[in-house]
């Protein structure tokens, strides 16, 4: 058992103790709690309050953390853990499944998403504008898109909830501690402005809540990546001596294609608003509508030293060498290498997304206990990227010296060369990475809902609630490349666009290049398009329309002397789903235009889901809830596994001389692609104590029906274009009932089997539980434990589930007491498998991401009285120990002595500290 564990157990029967005999002495004072203590208790009746089983942080919550977004708030609740996307907590797995597997709604409906997916990311809410998250682990047959491993919902201020004007000021200053990185982008220093208005009018039947947040953020990043490592010694033509032998057959040392080391400064700068109007003239009929808008900017400049060693153009000459073992390969560590060149290049890249969620909720009772609902709702995202890359080289050559291979942060590289001096470096087309890339993103989601509730009396059920749901969603991502090309090899720069020297200090890695203003050298470039192979999974639509009819029975009864609460549902859920894309051939098939070609392709299906569900909560004692849940839930697949193209689809002869032929393909979409789909069980203790602590245990186990994962499977191809001039779909001999139209191709396709299952311990504990020398102390932390049992792959291979973290665990101390308070914070989660898709789209790739432990840190105070009442000052530290980003991937080729899957180190990136200094204003 983990020390936190551990510590989870120990407090559960400490605290009972104490409680017990505090609660014989208790005075009947009124108390009235605001601050951190106030958004804890809110939390913590949500949770104790719910049918199901549910995890929430409120308001007072996310605003006393150092927070930029709602991510690394939810990110400490238990069982959840966020991954950082360029140092930002953005992607959040729950129960050790990615961010693909869970459901994402705000105020009740379907979030889109502005990636390629379908997975919310939630840096895109700000954390000033959002009163509560509620995250459920059990479904509810009322829920409409629902995920696999739980359901986030974001929850807006609803301004009738409240009593009276409440106006609200928030403004911060914001500096990072690497300062500004990249001469040409932006500096270190930031800010944030927030202000929210909540009212009502006209006897309290008006109300309205609107809120406004701008944050202008500075983003500073050190990154070293080794190139893809291998046994290359005679593989594929490439050229290297020097290179030890391992004395076992052929096999020799493994050693680095070579490496960069950059330095990135940007700007995001994000616009949010959020406003909700209530109408209630009476107790029968209830308006509300609510808008949420978000407009998101991003603009990174980042400056590269590159060392190529020459592997592929002269060969790469080792000497000096030294080696090490890591986790069974022996690599190259540390030694001199010549025959390589050193490149300079410059990436700048601009991001703009805007979200936009509209919904309008009306309620009215009717007669007979008889309340109607109906909801409409709209929300769509854009984002549009644009990616130039510029590249220059060192005119002469010289030997690179490098050291520290085998560790991570150690790695060093120099080189004789002087790259700050614009004489040495020229841009140049040798090699041709020039390029730029615009991909677009387009989501947009409808909804209408109509429900009935009517009441019950005189039996075990309270209510009952029916309804339907009908959801159309449409996806485009659409991504051009252009190759930029110079009059001549090489072009020196233009003085015009010279920009001071720019320092790269990453890890071991000291350097000092040139560097240049990327537009200002645009004109020296010929673009033209390149890469139309990539349409086939780079240009896709796909859309979908799910009608969900739902019907729930709400339970409030006793068993025996154990008073009972829950529900029982199911959801009847129909889905078509439909993609679109583009088949490519090159001249390589036979018949075939030379200069290849690409055909508009569609395809799709449908499927029913039959989805019931079970949440129990039995009062064993006042203070004292065991929970059961039991269902069937699934996860739609992520959008980019549905398009519709594929590559190279061709007849291929089922036998020599044959006129007949069946398909095949090298890749691409599968737009029949079904869901993941599980059951799943939940068991759930929690002992309250007050309105301030809890302890909990809880364990879960999701049995996979079905899952998704990459494989050669069956395919319809009758969409494809044949261009064989001798061959025609048919079947083989061996096989003579075939369907002709089926062909094979590697791509996402389900599997059957396997499971996930865990534990999770949790405790908010106030000091005061145990001695009243710690009132104003408490503590706040959870440890999740989880694993899975997955079936191998066709070829006996493991299946890595995408996010999937063993080990979860958060720890926060605070202290609050006569308007002082101050927290301090910290979230781990244990080595984890991502799928990654780049900026240039198309390169997606499977890596390991090791274990990352995250610091965050607040003080503040409060005037709670005289003239600065309502008045906080504010001092945060975001990552206060600038915990890396650390990545590691297996070799590309090995002989017999070494192994695929050992891990070799990759990439490390560091972001530093964000520091935040601020003001809030309450009147």
């Amino acid at each position: 058992m983990s020390p936190i564990a551990a510590a989870c157990a120990t407090l559960l029967f400490a605290t009972g103790a104490v409680y017990a005999q505090q609660q014989e002495a208790a005075e009947l004072d009124t108390v009235v709690v605001t601050g951190i203590r106030k958004g804890i208790e809110s939390s913590i009746a949500a949770k104790r309050n719910s049918d199901s089983i549910v995890e929430a942080v409120s308001a007072e919550d996310i605003g006393k953390l150092p927070d930029t977004s709602i991510a690394d708030s939810i990110a400490r609740l238990p069982g959840l853990a966020a991954q950082r996307v360029d140092g930002r907590a953005s992607a959040i797995s729950i129960r050790g499944l990615g961010p693909d597997y869970a459901g994402a709604v705000l105020n009740g409906r379907e979030v889109v998403s502005s990636g390629e997916g379908r997975a919310a990311e939630y840096d895109q809410f700000p954390s000033e504008l959002v009163k509560q998250v509620i995250v459920y682990k059990t479904p509810d047959a009322t829920l409409i898109g629902q995920g696999l491993s739980g359901t986030v919902d974001i929850r807006p201020v609803m301004p009738l909830d409240s009593r009276g004007r409440q106006v609200v000021v928030n403004v911060r200053g914001e500096k990072n501690s690497f300062g500004q990185l990249s001469p040409q982008g932006a500096d270190g220093l930031g800010n944030r402005v927030s202000a929210s208005y909540v009212n009502q009018f006209v006897d309290n039947t008006v109300g309205l809540a609107i809120g406004f947040a701008h944050l202008d953020s500075p983003g500073e990043t050190k990154k070293y990546e080794a190139w893809k490592y291998g046994d290359y010694a005679g593989q594929w033509g490439a050229g290297a001596t020097g290179v030890p032998s391992l004395g076992v057959g052929n096999n020799r040392a493994q050693f680095a294609q070579g490496f960069e080391a950059s330095v990135t400064s940007s700007k995001q700068v994000r616009d949010g608003l959020m406003a909700v109007l209530e109408f209630k003239p009476n107790k029968d009929f209830h308006s509300a509508v609510d808008l949420y808008y978000s407009k998101f900017d991003q603009d990174r400049v980042s400056n590269f030293w590159a060392g190529d060693i020459g592997l592929w153009s002269g060969g790469a000459k080792f000497s000096n060498v030294g080696t090490s073992v890591v986790n069974g390969n022996t690599i190259i560590d540390s030694g001199t290498v010549d025959g390589g060149r050193s490149l300079v290049y410059e990436k700048n890249f601009h991001r703009s997304d805007d979200i936009t969620s509209l919904g309008w909720k009306n309620e009215l009772k009717l007669a007979d206990k008889w309340t109607a609902v109906a909801d409409l709702g709209y929300s769509r995202a854009n984002r549009n990227e644009t990616y130039i890359q510029s590249v220059a080289k060192g005119l002469a050559g010289g030997p690179l010296t490098f050291s520290g291979l085998g560790s991570t942060g150690n790695q060093a590289w120099s080189t004789s060369q002087d790259l700050s001096n614009v004489a040495n470096v020229q841009l140049t087309n040798d090699p041709n990475w020039a390029e730029m890339r615009t991909p677009t993103y387009k989501d947009e989601i409808k909804s209408f809902r109509l429900s009935g509730k009517r009441d019950l009396e005189g039996g075990m059920f309270s209510a009952v609630e029916t309804g339907v749901n009908y959801t159309q969603r449409d996806k485009n991502v659409q991504s051009d490349a252009y190759s930029l090309a110079l009059a001549s090899a090489n072009v020196g720069i233009p003085a015009s666009a010279l920009r001071g020297p720019v320092a790269i200090n990453v890890g071991g890695v000291n350097a000092s290049t040139v560097s240049w203003d990327v537009p200002g050298v645009m004109g020296l470039y010929t673009v033209t398009p390149k890469d139309p192979w990539s349409s086939q999974s780079n240009k896709y639509a796909v859309h979908e329309k799910v009608t969900t009819a739902f019907a729930k029975l709400n339970i409030d009864t006793d068993w025996g002397a154990v008073p009972i609460r829950g529900n029982v549902g199911v959801q009847a859920v129909h889905t078509q789903q439909n993609a679109d894309g583009f088949q490519w051939n090159d001249g390589a098939t036979p018949g075939a235009p030379g200069s290849g070609s690409l055909i508009a392709i569609n395809g799709g299906t449908s499927y029913n889901d039959f989805l019931p569900s079970l949440n129990l909560a039995f009062n064993l004692k006042p203070d004292l809830i065991a929970r059961f849940g039991l269902a069937k839930a699934m996860a739609r697949p992520r959008m980019d596994d549905l398009r519709a193209g594929a590559d190279q689809p061709k007849l291929v002869e089922n036998s020599p001389g044959s006129a007949l032929g069946h398909w095949t393909a090298g890749g691409g979409g599968k737009p029949d692609l079904q869901p993941w789909r599980a059951k799943s069980l939940d068991l759930s203790l929690e002992k309250y104590f007050g309105k301030s602590s809890y302890v909990a245990g809880a364990a879960f186990y999701k049995k996979l029906d079905s899952f998704i994962y990459s494989q050669e499977t069956v395919r319809d191809f009758s969409a494809f274009t044949n261009y064989s001039p001798t061959l025609t779909a048919g079947c083989s001999a061996a096989n003579p009932g075939c369907d002709p139209n089926q062909g094979t191709i590697t791509t996402q396709a389900n599997g059957q089997g396997g499971s996930v299952y865990g534990l999770e311990l949790s405790a908010s504990l106030e000091g005061a539980l145990l001695t009243p020398a710690l009132k104003g102390f408490g503590v706040i932390v959870s440890e999740s434990i989880t694993r899975n049992s997955l079936p191998k792959d066709k070829n006996g291979n493991p299946i890595n589930l995408d996010g999937f973290s063993g080990i979860v665990n958060n720890l926060t101390f605070y202290y609050e007491a006569q308007g002082f308070s101050t927290r301090i914070s910290q979230r781990y989660r244990s080595p984890f498998t991502a799928t990654t898709r780049s900026v240039l789209l198309g390169t997606e790739t499977s890596t390991h991401i090791e274990a990352e432990k995250q610091l965050d840190f607040q003080m503040g105070y409060a005037f709670e009285s005289g003239p600065y009442k309502g008045l906080s000052l504010l001092l945060q530290v975001n990552n206060l120990t600038d915990a890396p980003a650390v990545q590691t991937r297996g070799p590309e080729v090995v002989g017999s002595a070494g192994s695929t899957t050992g891990q070799l180190p990759w990439k490390t990136e560091n972001f530093g500290r964000s520091v935040l200094l601020g003001a809030t204003y309450k009147f």
